[in-house]
């Protein structure tokens, strides 16, 4: 079997899933290709997973490559990781908002820097599924990047690739509510959410036929008030408590409890975020030195690998909590797994555009992916139905839209709400020219 990794020099995302192959212990004779533009960080990665590999006496091959149709040819499984432009462009996707009173906390999804940052993305989304038909229609893509929804969207909608994406957040935010609402850290969860990528919410919630949401009711998370938790790591939870202060005031705004951290929820909505870089609830925010430092750091682990052999140093990368390879253990009919995904919506949430990727928890086997039924209660459409039409029409735009209806989908999203007339167009106009050598499409340039 051939599993081709597109940003396969990632230092953060390969080694995890290299990791994940070696151990598995259903999978075997897998020629695991990684493929990358950036020489550099590929050389460097593919050694340390060759040096894994033979510790190990794994009987997988990898090789790397910079082509994409090498990469490609044959594969059965392509899974992506890729960040267009990385942090130089992203620090761009944040620091101009700035300037006009709109704070990110993460900035990858939606708001300014989201739509951006899917403009340079997308495409690169739809060369891939162009290759892919080519060279292995029937494989299927496994997306790890954000902007997740659109990303998993472009190969399924334009080349029918069975696409799928894989986000942690959730079923981490899941086994951390179960953990403070009192199951044990091996509880078995049984749960719905409803929504998007980054703005999803829990519909449902047991552990061990516990009513999750219930019992965190009973001991007041569902206040509404800004409650004191733990900033702390908690032994056996995911998350800090202090992660989901928001979280728990929204429960008792909406009826609904948020399904992901804090950091990602708010940027949905207006009225969390202020004018101004003080943020309520003790919101942190993912700027650009604190994620420069921790990439150094990464590549720093794999050198120290390489010279050592001391797998503390794999074992610190993080970012292999998306099980990829029991996926694949699945499809093949080795196992059964359920993890929530971002998949194609076939009618599990019929309030959401049909064919849209939505968040869903799914059952994988040998025939198939199986969405669960994951309807979006009333209170909550007018939340999540505007994002994600943004999404479904930030695809053209992305291809071959004009840099004024870019600003238009700009303009109508929520964090944008306090701009008066003409800074939108002015924002946008400075973030497509300040990133503009990674953006594809033309007309996206052509500045009105």
């Amino acid at each position: 079997m051939k599993i081709a990794m597109i940003g396969g020099g990632s230092y953060g995302w390969t080694m995890g899933f290299v990791r994940q192959l070696v151990n598995s212990e259903h999978l075997e004779d897998i020629h695991f290709v990684l493929m990358d533009l950036n020489p550099e960080a590929l050389e460097l990665v593919a050694k340390a997973a060759g040096i894994y590999n033979a510790a190990h006496g794994s009987r997988i091959t990898i090789e790397h490559t910079t082509e994409l149709a090498a990469a490609l040819d044959g594969a059965d499984h392509v899974w992506v990781a890729i960040a267009i432009g990385g942090l130089d462009a992203m620090r761009h996707d944040l620091e101009i908002p700035e300037r006009y009173g709109i704070y990110h906390t993460v900035g990858d999804t939606v708001g300014p820097a989201g739509w951006l940052r899917a403009m340079r993305a997308i495409p690169v989304l739809n060369d891939i599924g162009e290759a892919m038909q080519r060279h292995c229609p029937n494989a299927w893509l496994i997306n790890v990047s954000n902007p997740m929804t659109v990303l998993t969207r472009t190969p399924q909608r334009n080349f029918g690739i069975k696409t799928l994406g894989s986000c942690h957040a959730v079923e981490r935010t899941a086994r951390t509510f179960a953990g403070l609402a009192g199951a044990t850290v091996d509880a078995r969860l049984d749960f719905t959410v409803a929504g998007i990528d980054h703005g999803t919410w829990f519909t449902r919630l047991h552990a061990d036929g516990m009513d999750v949401l219930a019992q965190l009711e009973d001991m007041g998370y569902r206040s509404g008030k800004d409650l004191s938790l733990s900033q702390e790591p908690v032994e056996g939870l995911p998350y800090r408590p202090a992660s989901f202060r928001v979280a728990f005031a929204a429960w008792a705004e909406f009826g609904y409890l948020p399904a992901v951290p804090d950091r990602h929820t708010v940027e949905n909505w207006p009225w969390i975020l202020p004018g101004n870089e003080v943020l309520p609830y003790g919101l942190g925010r993912t700027a650009i030195p604190g994620r420069e430092k921790a990439r150094d750091e990464k590549r720093g682990h794999i050198e120290a690998y390489i010279d050592t052999g001391d797998e503390a140093y794999i074992h610190a990368l993080g970012l292999a909590d998306d099980p990829l390879a029991k996926m694949v253990e699945a499809l093949l009919g080795r196992r059964t797994l359920f993890w929530t995904t971002n998949y194609t919506n076939v009618g599990q949430t019929p309030q959401l555009p049909a064919g849209s990727v939505v968040d869903t928890r799914c059952l994988f086997d040998g025939a198939g992916v199986h969405p669960l039924c994951s309807p979006l209660p009333d209170a909550l459409t007018p939340i999540v139905v505007p994002h994600a039409l943004r999404q479904e029409a930030s695809i053209d735009i992305a291809l071959t839209g004009s840099f004024d209806e870019l600003v238009m989908l700009v303009n109508t999203d929520p964090l944008c709400s306090r701009l008066s007339i003409g800074q939108c167009r002015a924002m946008v106009r400075e973030m497509a020219s300040a990133t503009s050598r990674w953006i594809k499409n033309p007309r996206l340039l052509e500045f009105t």
